[in-house]
């Protein structure tokens, strides 16, 4: 998938390092969600200590990085975005083609970088439940904990970016529903002092004073749909 273009955008193809080992977080991650593929790209991720630029691509199988003094060019850039409108239709959701289910997710930008979540699914399978594909928003989440992750490794700072959970995601979900705290919490099974906790921690994570602006800045972030 396009992990394995991350030389192709790299202009100096020297520059890029590649080793026959993956990431157990994306590996697992396959196996949870019972994907044929799934990986990770991210480019020009700034480094101010030296100036420079990081790049990279994990799946579960392999791994590639590249430093170069020079940002991928917006042109470069506009290929990889052309690839990931061919895989993802403008509500987010995964296209089939030739019995595979396909998906593409714009992960967060936070300094000026450009990260995608991708993942690979047969619909060819014996198994009722494996003709669902893994939901988009769970995989966005798990999505931003790992950019998270390598935006860290390189020296960015994400102290601010508080990923809202899935659980918390549920309960804006329902709420914007029309549901009341109550009947979310006998929905998911849960208590309703659990479901107003959570409701709580997501209006602090999108920054809002009110649920009601939690749930419109969670659909505008495609976080939850109505």
């Amino acid at each position: 998938m396009l992990a394995g273009i991350l030389a192709e955008l790299v202009e100096d193809r020297s520059a890029v390092v590649e080793r026959n080992k993956g990431v157990a977080f994306l590996s697992a991650a396959r196996e949870i969600y019972r994907l044929s593929d799934i990986w990770y790209l991210c480019v020009n991720i700034p480094r101010f200590s030296s100036g420079s630029f990081v790049h990279c691509s994990f799946s579960g199988d392999m791994a590639s990085q590249a430093i170069t003094n020079k940002a991928v060019s917006m042109q470069r850039l506009a290929e990889i975005r052309a690839v990931e409108a061919v895989r993802v239709q403008s509500d987010g959701k995964p296209t089939c083609s030739d019995g595979e289910a396909f998906g593409a997710i714009q992960l967060t930008s936070r300094r000026g970088e450009f990260a995608i979540l991708g993942f690979e699914r047969s619909s060819l399978s014996d198994e009722p439940d494996d003709e669902i594909a893994p939901e988009p928003t769970e995989l966005k989440i798990l999505g931003e904990y790992f950019h998270c992750h390598m935006l860290r490794r390189n020296g960015v700072d994400t102290s601010e970016a508080l990923v809202v959970s899935a659980r918390e995601l549920d309960c804006l979900r329902w709420v914007a529903a029309g549901k009341s705290a109550w009947e979310a919490s006998v929905i998911l099974g849960i208590s309703e002092r659990t479901v107003r906790f959570h409701l709580n921690s997501a209006r602090e994570k999108l920054n809002c004073t009110t649920t009601t602006q939690a749930v419109a800045k969670a659909v505008s972030q495609q976080l939850i749909a109505v």
